[in-house]
């Protein structure tokens, strides 16, 4: 037979949790006419305790739900691979079947000692929907609701995933490999356990691996001494964070000092950034606009105002393409504050 269009399109849908994809295929089908009779004890979509088999939840080939990674399905535990996905309907409660037989047609082969998991969703009456969807809602950094709607129902269900933990384990992998030939892997996996305020004692243990000596790869910069100045003020290690910051800073190149100071800024720390900034026009007399941009903003946290709209409208003479008049702008914003 030649091929022609299924009266039911096939279609996929996915969403990424973390670094963890979810994928559902299936086929949809159309009410067509049929509003009324889809649901029930005669309906296309029966009402009889999954007797002789469930619903497919959709048409023609198993609807496959696929997890990368191990998750839980409104609460419950379901490792990662490749489902069928099959319901019980019923008027008050949908029980949603996980089996390991994703490759059959339909339910009409389905044994329930396949069976991965099963869990109970409510149903709800939605607006008319004609094709049979399903789509992610609800998204959280570490969650999503699937929601399956078709003519005048929808249920829901969520997919849970520990993102950490499974970054985390990424992680160790990626540095078991390539990127563990290098400072920069360990620093980005250092910067990530601070970024998340989770296993700060790990993330320390990186930033000292991206310049320890003896291994390949490996650099004593600005930038790891930073992360593990960072991570050291994260766990209230104070001293030690300025200790190590104290070794940064001669390390720093211009535009890396020229941030830190900015950083200080938005720390509130308003006279330790003048400082950097002056001490970076004192290392880079020659330099025409980073250095300049530094004094002012120095000058202005420290509410020199007179000063700070000086040398903004300096460096506005020397800014890139552009940029001159967001240069003029603060400039401005200080002499109103005059």
């Amino acid at each position: 037979f030649v091929t022609t269009p299924p009266a039911s399109k096939r279609a996929s849908v996915s969403e990424w949790i973390g670094l963890s994809q979810v994928k559902i295929d299936y086929s949809r089908p159309a009410v067509n006419g049929r509003e009324g009779t889809i649901y029930g004890a005669q309906g296309l979509v029966p009402y009889n305790n999954g007797n002789p088999f469930p619903w497919r939840a959709g048409a023609n080939e198993n609807t496959v739900i696929t997890l990368e990674a191990d998750a839980k399905i409104n609460g419950q535990a379901l490792p990662a691979g490749a489902y069928g996905f099959h319901i019980i309907p019923a008027e008050e409660e949908w029980i949603l079947i996980f089996s390991s037989n994703n490759h059959s047609w339909g339910s009409f082969n389905y044994d329930s000692t396949e069976d991965v998991l099963r869990v109970s969703v409510k149903p709800e009456t939605c607006d008319h929907e004609e094709w049979l969807r399903f789509e992610f809602v609800n998204a959280t950094n570490n969650s999503t609701d699937i929601q399956m709607s078709w003519e005048s129902k929808k249920i829901s269900f969520t997919v849970e995933m520990d993102v950490h933990a499974l970054t985390m384990n990424n992680i160790e992998k990626e540095l078991d490999n390539l990127l563990g030939f290098g400072w920069q892997g360990w620093n980005s996996a250092a910067q990530y356990t601070l970024a998340s305020g989770k296993d700060l004692e790990k993330g320390l243990e990186w930033a000292r691996r991206a310049y320890s000596p003896g291994f390949f790869g490996t650099q004593k910069n600005f930038t790891t001494l930073q992360t593990e100045s960072q991570i050291l003020t994260q766990l209230g290690k104070a001293e030690a964070a300025k200790a190590i910051m104290d070794q940064a800073i001669p390390l720093a190149t211009m535009t890396e000092l020229h941030f830190y100071g900015r950083t200080l800024i938005q720390q509130n720390k308003p006279k330790e950034a003048m400082a950097i900034f002056q001490m970076n026009r004192d290392n880079n007399p020659d330099d025409n606009f980073t250095t300049l941009v530094g004094l002012a903003r120095g000058n202005m946290a420290n509410e020199n105002f007179k000063e700070a709209a000086k040398y903004f409208r300096i460096a506005a003479k020397n800014a890139p393409a552009g940029q001159a008049p967001a240069y003029e702008n603060l400039a401005k914003q200080c002499e109103d504050r005059l």
